[in-house]
């Protein structure tokens, strides 16, 4: 089984598919969730995908993620009756492991169902069969997030994930926010809280609004 994939991107798109080259000269094609492939870098640097096979009745797919707790909380939620990749990839893309947890815990129905894609009942489903589940939820979600790759546009990680938490405490989703924050370069010659200022500041204009 393929557990990861460490390579050049030279392919990815929106809708999830990422190609990564490894120095084999082998093209591993990976269909990621959005919350992954808006955060991964251009195409021609190098990453890092936590990976899962899945089998199909005909052929088998590779699903990426850029984080350890990701990938678990995928494969906690192919384990509910009725959800497969793309449903799960849909979760993922919406709610990190933390938020998904948390909305177990909590039975936060609304926080699932107003997820693009997720009906009530379907909500309702996976709500129910994964009560049980939360304690491995929890778990998987404050698992190490071996897997990032550093901020966009040469931002520290750390800073990115606070500037990313600020927006989501302003009422953002995560894959807005991290939309926003890809791509904005420091400010030269700042640091510490300069830099977090000015990626939220940054973030909040491309979002239509100012601090």
């Amino acid at each position: 089984m393929i557990e990861r994939v460490l390579g050049k991107i030279l392919e990815k798109s929106p809708s999830g598919r990422v190609v990564v080259g490894t120095p084999g000269g082998v093209g591993y094609a990976v269909t990621s969730p959005m919350s992954t492939t808006l955060r991964l870098p251009p195409e021609g640097t190098e990453a890092e995908l936590y990976t899962r096979t899945v089998w199909g009745e005909k052929s088998a797919e590779l699903y990426g993620f850029l984080t350890r707790p990701e990938r678990d909380a995928f494969d906690i939620l192919l384990s509910v009756n009725k959800v497969g990749p793309k449903l799960a990839l849909t979760l993922l893309s919406s709610l990190d492991p933390p938020d998904l947890a948390r909305a177990v815990a909590e039975q936060d129905l609304h926080r699932l169902s107003s997820v693009k894609g997720i009906g009530l009942k379907t909500a309702e489903r996976i709500m129910l069969e994964l009560k049980d589940k939360a304690g491995k939820l929890t778990d998987a979600a404050s698992a190490p997030d071996a897997g990032s790759t550093g901020g966009p546009g040469g931002a520290p990680a750390g800073q990115v994930s606070e500037a990313s938490s600020a927006l989501q405490n302003m009422g953002y989703t995560r894959v807005e926010a991290e939309k926003a924050l890809r791509g904005i370069v420091p400010p030269p010659g700042k640091s510490g809280d300069a830099v977090l200022e000015h990626l939220i500041r940054e973030a909040l204009k491309a979002l239509g609004r100012r601090l």
